[in-house]
């Protein structure tokens, strides 16, 4: 199969497939998944990620109406920002008052960009639900916590998670990109993991500071 038959998920998915890989295995998403993460830590990585959440979320309300593919793909329940506002509620917390490095890298790029990259962007925050709902388990497991509170920003959909996953790639996959917007899609992914990888690393500083 030709890079230009592909389908664009499976592009997106290849394309990406590096900065995925060592974004999983970097000293943030490891300690998650491995249940070492405390609330502490946890809140922290909420009161920053709703910024960028909340950023994403408003470009892509303003653009929406007049792009046919954010109308085709993105719903209001995958706008991420309440999800994240309701875990902040659950444990007593707000935003941070003051972005990141990494956040506010991300911040000016969602302010600058245009519908197809606002969509590259919000196509791996969406898959990256797929495995944040593992994450949330290993969570709930380490802290003995019930119940989805406190764990939305993880696992928005609950069980419906893999059938909305699987809606949005083939509604994304029968989408007329050009071989130009295609290749600008797998662009604006790999700028989404990337940026990603920075908050991260912004947070992991923060934990050695702390003496974590």
């Amino acid at each position: 199969m030709t890079t230009e038959t592909k389908p664009i998920s499976q592009m997106m998915k290849e394309g990406c497939a590096d900065l995925h890989e060592q974004a999983e295995h970097a000293t943030i998403p490891a300690r998650m998944v491995s249940g070492q993460m405390s609330k502490d830590e946890y809140v922290a990585m909420l009161q920053q990620g709703v910024l960028w959440n909340r950023a994403l979320d408003v470009a892509i309300l303003e653009i929406r109406p007049s792009s046919p593919y954010l109308e085709a793909l993105v719903d209001d329940a995958q706008l991420q920002g309440p999800y994240y506002d309701a875990d902040l509620k659950f444990y007593g917390s707000k935003a941070a008052t003051e972005p990141t490095p990494g956040v506010a890298a991300l911040c000016q790029d969602i302010e600058k960009a245009d519908a197809l990259t606002l969509l590259g962007l919000h196509y791996v925050r969406e898959g990256a639900n797929n495995g944040n709902r593992y994450v949330a388990k290993k969570l709930r497991a380490a802290w003995e916590a019930e119940g989805s509170d406190g764990f939305r920003s993880l696992d928005p959909y609950g069980e419906n998670q893999r059938p909305r996953w699987e809606t949005f790639k083939t509604t994304l996959d029968t989408q007329p990109f050009t071989e130009e917007e295609k290749g600008k899609l797998v662009e604006a992914g790999r700028l989404m993991f990337t940026r990603i990888m920075a908050i991260h690393d912004d947070l992991a500083g923060q934990l050695e500071l702390a003496g974590a």
